[in-house]
């Protein structure tokens, strides 16, 4: 994700459930007064659900992305800075040879702003500002 999108990274991951709320949100947060919808990217990117534990994360969007919310994650990384010609673009290369999926691997293309090969493995960027409209 691009790190000018994140507002703050939280530790305390205590939210408050949304009943009959689709599976991917957890629920609401209070931080500071402001309520913020979370969501659970792991749900979202079509892998099991995973119950919250001590690397859990809470990742608050700022107001610019949408509506206050924030995303679970399992736990934070390092940041790293991605030359932007160094990024394939998945999505307009999948479309053009396969033709667009459905469900779980759709929302995935959708999210994903594209891929960068690293010495070690592959980094997924997502639009965090497409969380919202999956």
């Amino acid at each position: 994700m691009d790190i000018l999108d994140v507002k703050e990274v939280n530790s305390e991951v205590d939210y408050t459930p949304i009943f009959h709320a689709p599976e991917e949100v957890r629920g609401y947060v209070n931080i500071r007064g402001q309520l913020y919808l979370l969501l659970d990217l792991r749900l979202i990117l079509g892998y099991a659900g995973k119950k919250v534990d001590e690397e859990s994360r809470m990742v608050l969007f700022k107001s610019e992305v949408g509506e206050p919310f924030g995303i679970l994650v399992d736990k934070i990384g390092d940041t790293i800075i991605v030359e932007e010609d160094r990024i394939e673009n998945r999505r307009k290369e999948h479309r053009e040879s396969e033709g667009f999926p459905e469900d779980s691997e759709r929302r995935s293309l959708e999210l994903g702003e594209g891929v960068c090969r690293l010495e070690d493995g592959l980094v997924v960027i997502v639009n965090s500002r497409n969380l919202l409209n999956i």
